[in-house]
């Protein structure tokens, strides 16, 4: 056990910082995707929806990290030319504004990645694709808290950040806590009440995803606003998210069939009778 772990810290010790994020995010895909085949979504739809909510993410994501460590960008020499040559050797995206796209050295803010991931899905399916709420939110909630999770927790190994590792397993452990729960309930129960348990779980731990994020990035907060504004547009959207999946499930259970169907029966002829021709 205790190898498995070392070669799997090596193994993210090796991974650039760009390269975790791309697995992260491609992981969140599988998630989303799964998520949303329950519900027998459109493949194409559900790939074109996450990987645009991704672009706007990182947009919002590097806007952000720029707006929080302005001293570090503005203080720069501006230049027009995207590079500098000094002897032979050669520095890109050194100076603005070209630095203000060089997002592969980790020049994001992960809060708002996800923030902006969730916004656009949120926006995307609700309003452009006019999908059932309690369809898409379980989807949204759970591919974004585990990539959150993991992004701290694999970046903080990476950097020798212990704080964020920490931070990262507050997030991470509800999560496969409820990975879980879901796989040994569902298994057990009986069919007709498998969609009722998983509705349930989904409800729980979309709270303590919202708690665990609170218990995160409090002590953050105090130190940035911008922080605070990203968790509390968060939390506001998982409330909402919350109590909309709760009065769409509640106007779904209250729905009866009452005839299957209104066309009329119609016999076909016996099969085993004889067919006769008739020449005129």
């Amino acid at each position: 056990m205790e190898w498995l772990l070392n070669t799997l810290k090596n193994g993210i010790y090796w991974l650039r910082p760009t390269a975790t994020l791309v697995i992260i995010v491609f992981l969140g895909l599988y998630i989303f995707w799964k998520e949303c085949s329950r519900s027998r979504k459109n493949n194409s739809s559900v790939y074109d929806m996450y990987i645009f909510s991704v672009f706007v993410g990182l947009v919002v994501a590097r806007i952000a990290h720029i707006l929080m460590n302005r001293a570090e960008y503005f203080n720069n020499i501006w230049y027009w030319l995207p590079y500098e040559k000094y002897g032979d050797t050669v520095y890109l995206f050194r100076l603005l504004p070209w630095r203000l796209v060089r997002i592969w050295d980790g020049g994001l803010d992960l809060l708002y990645l996800f923030v902006g991931m969730i916004l656009v899905q949120t926006l995307w399916a609700s309003v452009r694709k006019k999908w059932k709420w309690a369809d898409v939110f379980p989807a949204i909630f759970l591919s974004n808290w585990a990539m959150l999770a993991l992004s701290f927790l694999f970046l903080g190994i990476q950097w020798d950040n212990g704080e964020w590792v920490k931070q990262g397993l507050i997030l991470f452990l509800p999560f496969l806590l409820f990975l879980l729960l879901h796989w040994i309930l569902l298994k057990f129960q009986k069919p007709q009440k498998r969609e009722r348990t998983r509705f349930l779980l989904q409800v729980i731990f979309s709270i303590v995803s919202l708690v665990s994020i609170l218990v995160t990035y409090i002590p953050l907060a105090e130190i940035e606003p911008l922080v605070g504004l990203g968790v509390a547009i968060w939390i506001l959207w998982g409330v909402i998210g919350t109590v909309s999946h709760i009065l769409s499930s509640r106007k779904m259970g209250n729905v009866t069939i009452e005839k299957v169907s209104s066309v009329r029966h119609v016999s076909l002829p016996d099969s085993k009778k004889p067919v006769r021709l008739f020449r005129r």
